[in-house]
């Protein structure tokens, strides 16, 4: 039996992987063990380690780190300690393969306490580009330490080869969440998500820009000062995540909301709540990868705003707006004007994706001790 790691630190990560883990767990030859980290553990971002123990699978680590994004300096603080308490639970804990999906700045801290102890890594969504975020480095840096990729279109798999990784170790099988949104259970809607009037609402889901010099605060009024011009419509604001200055975002949608009478806020939903409330609305609003990845998918288009995806593949329906009201109201504008006039095509989406995703996992853990007999080398360009 092959003992597999998936490790997990926010919402966005395990949502994503669902109905993938379903199947490794399903396995009687797979001993799939869940470690949870990062945001997942925190009263400030929901405890989101429920949703976890919701779906049925078993926690085998809970790993708690000291969680502060207000500055640099403090979101270093965490990285140290995580990268600290996993070299140690790794030098206890051995595993045939650890799964890492992204690019969060726990999960580089992950990479290296495994990399270290020579734990083989999968990494999944290697090769994006996303230039306004320190997403950026810590995902090709991830890549660097990994065995096996799984990318999400042929272009990620180009650039992944083109870090050095063998060809024959880097899989183009598409997005898990372009498959997965579309697998609603109705039971995790809450009815006070359900209530909400279909097609009448935005759903507002804003992350700091973490390279680039604006200013978390600006962007975030601005983005509210755009919005007060539809005040016919209402608007479902979201939680935000825990990158630096992430605190700054959630104090100033809160207040807002609390003043604000056609506003709602939810800090933790299931993955499926979250794919009902966007499939159900106007539009997505905000920079959540989610927008270009899922929310095509569902049918739905979304303002993306400012730099955070800037380098990311985008289908059609993803309009792009600088962070200043004028763009955004005009972009939010194009949404009612054009809203199911063009139907969202999703250079994510692979059918099947997560049998896919599946099936290669099963086919890599026939060959990983020969791939492991040497280190891994760099494959150079022809």
């Amino acid at each position: 039996m092959r003992k597999i790691a998936f490790v997990t630190g926010s919402r966005a990560d395990y949502g994503i992987m669902r109905r993938y883990l379903a199947l490794l767990n399903g396995d009687k030859d797979i001993d799939l063990k869940i470690l949870v980290t990062g945001a997942l553990l925190s009263d400030v971002y929901g405890h989101q380690v429920d949703l976890i123990y919701k779906d049925g699978f078993e926690v085998s680590a809970e790993i708690e780190v000291e969680l502060d994004s207000s500055s640099n300096k403090t979101v270093l603080h965490t990285m140290a300690e995580t990268m600290d308490k996993f070299g140690g639970y790794f030098d206890v804990n051995r595993f045939d393969l650890l799964i890492i999906l992204g690019d969060r700045y726990e999960m580089l801290s992950i990479a290296t306490a495994a990399a270290m102890h020579r734990i083989p890594i999968l990494h999944i969504h290697g090769g994006e580009a996303t230039y306004g975020n320190y997403d950026e480095f810590i995902r090709h840096a991830i890549t660097k330490m990994s065995l096996y990729h799984f990318t999400a279109t042929e272009e990620y798999r180009k650039r992944v080869i083109q870090l050095g990784e063998s060809p024959d170790r880097v899989f183009y099988l598409g997005a898990l969440g372009a498959e997965n949104c579309l697998y609603i259970e109705q039971e995790n809607v809450p009815k006070e998500i359900e209530s909400i009037p279909k097609k009448e609402y935005f759903v507002i889901l804003f992350h700091p820009e973490t390279l680039t010099n604006v200013s978390t605060l600006d962007q975030i009024n601005t983005l509210l000062h755009a919005l007060q011009e539809f005040s016919d419509y209402y608007f479902v604001f979201l939680g935000t995540n825990a990158d630096t200055n992430s605190n700054i975002i959630r104090k100033t949608v809160k207040d807002y909301v609390e003043k604000t009478d056609n506003t709602c806020y939810f800090e933790n939903l299931h993955t499926d709540a979250y794919h009902y409330l966007v499939q159900n609305s106007i539009c997505l609003i905000g920079n959540s990868s989610s927008g270009i990845i899922e929310a095509p998918s569902l049918g739905v288009y979304t303002v993306n705003i400012g730099d955070r995806q800037k380098g990311r593949v985008r289908g059609n329906s993803v309009i792009d707006a600088v962070c200043s009201i004028e763009s955004i109201k005009n972009s939010i504008n194009k949404v009612l004007k054009y809203y199911n006039s063009i139907k969202p095509i999703n250079p994510y989406y692979k059918d099947n994706s997560a049998k896919l995703y599946y099936h290669t996992t099963k086919t890599l853990l026939e060959r990983i001790e020969k791939d492991i007999e040497e280190p891994k080398i760099f494959y150079d360009l022809q």
